[in-house]
């Protein structure tokens, strides 16, 4: 029997969570997440030709491990292939890393059956050096998992980017009017995501720039530099039907998932007797997956209570914050 979809009403949201893109654009699952083509400068992030790793799957615990790129013939150019040796070398349980046929780029899969392994998330320096996430162009931490379920959201906008209908006209000598009509489209998206706390993590992830963990200081992107890190958003907000009276009777819940999305931190004032809140203006535009076949910018779905729980959003976990303090092994 098909999901009830209808007769529904949503109150206020359960929170958000938002991870970068791969660096061809593409949404990282556990079964594909690619990372850098031709070379990679990993000089910066060895020591002694060695840097941890951690790699965490679904909301199980985290996989930390320390990968030797000792047989590299050149730090500052390791090949993709040099890359494949060394991370699997480095035995992470249930991961294989290869090419990527269709781009050459570091490609990383689970071996778990697909409906067992949802989410993957690659962290540390060497996983930004490496591109998960982006991290050649746009720097960070690689490809993490930003959970915000615990009251820290104030608002999320969702407003429609609509082309407007147009009407063009041809009139004869007469005074005869033909008419063409061009309905009205939508083109995508202009979330507006607004928190109650300030979160370099989440800016860092959503802008680029410079986020250095041990001192504490950021430093947004140049204002030459081209582009912006672009990342997927996944939206839960509680369903309540026609007889709920209270917080906790919600019957489900709306996901909405935004598949490519750029965004910026808007102003912040510092004014008089204020709380201050932290804007992200953002934008979600159409996406094209790995295998060409082109999406609408975002998917709309109910869940019911079970499914969302099944989901275990809570205990993905911001594994970025204890990176300092994970051994790797």
């Amino acid at each position: 029997m098909g999901v009830s979809l209808n007769n529904r009403q949503r109150w206020a949201t359960e929170g958000f969570r938002v991870q970068r893109l791969n660096s061809d654009g593409t949404i990282a699952s556990p079964q594909r997440f690619v990372g850098f083509a031709n070379t990679a400068d990993l000089s910066e992030v060895l020591v002694v030709s060695r840097a941890p790793l951690l790699i965490k799957i679904n909301a199980e615990p985290v996989m930390a491990r320390t990968v030797d790129f000792s047989e590299a013939v050149n730090q500052n150019r390791v090949t993709v292939e040099e890359a494949v040796t060394a991370l699997n070398n480095a035995a992470f349980p249930d991961i294989e890393f290869s090419i990527d046929k269709k781009t050459g780029r570091l490609k990383g899969a689970v071996t778990i059956p697909a409906f067992a392994a949802k989410t993957i998330q690659v962290v540390s320096p060497l996983a930004a050096a490496l591109d998960f996430g982006q991290g050649i162009r746009h720097k960070g931490i690689g490809l993490e998992w930003r959970s915000y379920f615990y009251e820290e959201t104030v608002s999320i906008g969702l407003s429609k980017d609509i082309q407007d209908r147009e009407t063009i006209d041809t009139e004869s000598a007469k005074g005869k009017v033909r008419r063409m009509v061009i309905p009205a489209k939508t083109l995508g998206k202009s979330p507006v995501i607004t928190m109650k706390e300030k979160d370099y993590y989440l800016r860092e992830l959503i802008e680029g720039g410079t986020l250095d963990r041990e001192t504490g200081t950021y430093n947004p992107p140049l204002g030459g530099e081209g582009g912006s890190p672009s990342f997927c958003v996944e939206i839960f907000s509680p369903m309540y039907s026609n007889d709920a009276n209270t917080v906790g009777d919600y019957s489900g819940f709306e996901r909405i998932f935004l598949r490519s999305v750029t965004g910026l931190e808007g102003d912040v004032p510092i004014e008089a007797k204020a709380w201050a809140t932290y804007a992200y203006n953002c934008s979600a535009v159409g996406y094209t997956d790995e295998n060409g076949e082109q999406l609408p910018a975002w998917e709309e779905q109910f869940l019911t209570v079970e499914q969302f729980d099944a989901l275990r959003v809570r205990e993905l976990g911001d594994i970025s914050e204890n990176l300092s303090a994970s051994e790797s092994r």
